[in-house]
């Protein structure tokens, strides 16, 4: 178990660590980088993955289903504790809900279940992606916009990866092997930008941070166990649950504090805590998918 967590763990770290030092001595401008990530590689990369022939949108329901719960189930378990996390409740609920599916979660669930994993894996992301733009953004602003569902990109890559699977389109060769260049850039950037970011992060509030990074992996490890015994998965979806249950929360959570002015230095020290936080504890996420 020791060296099956080591092979998972090692290239996360190994990626995150040349972010960091790179961006300690360069200090580069990766804004257009990630949006080129973010904007073609994500949709690219979920297209792709679904659109696999072995991927069954009718046998992923129940996963979807189990994602959804944990998800309202961390907000529902972490409201009554926000009072503990010395952040208000709009600030420290969403981050609860909310985990970095996209630099951790992916590579972490990828390298833990090979190429069978990546379906589960963006069924995370884009779930993750919806909510936290529509009920996530409505905790903090006090309004849902669902609007922001047929507006997202990666919605609509949702839909046409699903399309593609179930009519059993074959697309030639060299569209397949573009997309799949397309959208193996993406974790690697991911986790060498996230090192990035850390790099110029400055922690503020960090007793806040430290204290809400602790009860947020609570409330996740129970909302999880929680959501598993309503709705038993087993093998690959269960560990993949779990180790999203394990993820620190989700960086969004600070560009939406910052938009709608809910405490964003909380918010802040919360996330980058909570990374660090996350990055130790991810060889605990790794034993408990796997026992």
């Amino acid at each position: 178990m020791f060296s099956k967590i080591a092979t998972i763990t090692l290239p996360i770290f190994t990626l995150v660590l040349v972010g960091f030092f790179y961006s300690r001595r360069v200090k580069p401008d990766l804004s257009g980088a990630n949006k080129l990530a973010v904007d073609i590689a994500l949709p690219v990369l979920i297209f792709i993955s679904l659109s696999a022939k072995s991927f069954d949108p009718i046998a992923a329901l129940s996963f979807t289903a189990a994602s959804i719960v944990l998800i309202v189930l961390s907000g529902l378990i972490a409201w009554p504790l926000a009072k503990f996390s010395g952040a208000t409740l709009r600030a420290f609920v969403p981050c609860a809900m909310f985990a970095n599916i996209g630099p951790v979660g992916l590579p972490l669930i990828a390298l833990s279940y090979g190429p069978e994993g990546m379906a589960p894996a963006v069924v995370l992301l884009v779930i993750s992606n919806v909510l936290h733009f529509t009920l996530g953004a409505g905790v903090m602003s006090g309004k849902v916009d669902w609007r922001t569902v047929y507006a997202n990109p990666l919605v609509w890559a949702t839909v046409l990866g699903v399309a593609s699977s179930q009519s059993q389109v074959d697309l030639p060769a060299w569209v397949q092997t573009s997309c799949t260049m397309i959208g193996g850039v993406l974790v690697p950037m991911m986790l060498m930008s996230l090192g990035s970011r850390l790099a110029g992060s400055q922690i503020a509030d960090a007793w806040v941070g430290v204290m809400s990074g602790v009860l947020i992996l609570i409330v996740r490890l129970l909302a999880v166990y929680l959501a598993l015994w309503l709705i038993p998965l087993q093998g690959l979806e269960r560990g993949a649950l779990i180790l999203f249950a394990c993820l620190p929360p989700a960086v969004f959570n600070f560009l939406l504090a910052d938009r709608f002015q809910v405490e964003p230095n909380k918010v802040a020290s919360t996330v980058i805590v909570g990374h660090l936080l996350g990055l130790a504890f991810l060889p605990l996420g790794i034993w408990l998918a796997f026992i």
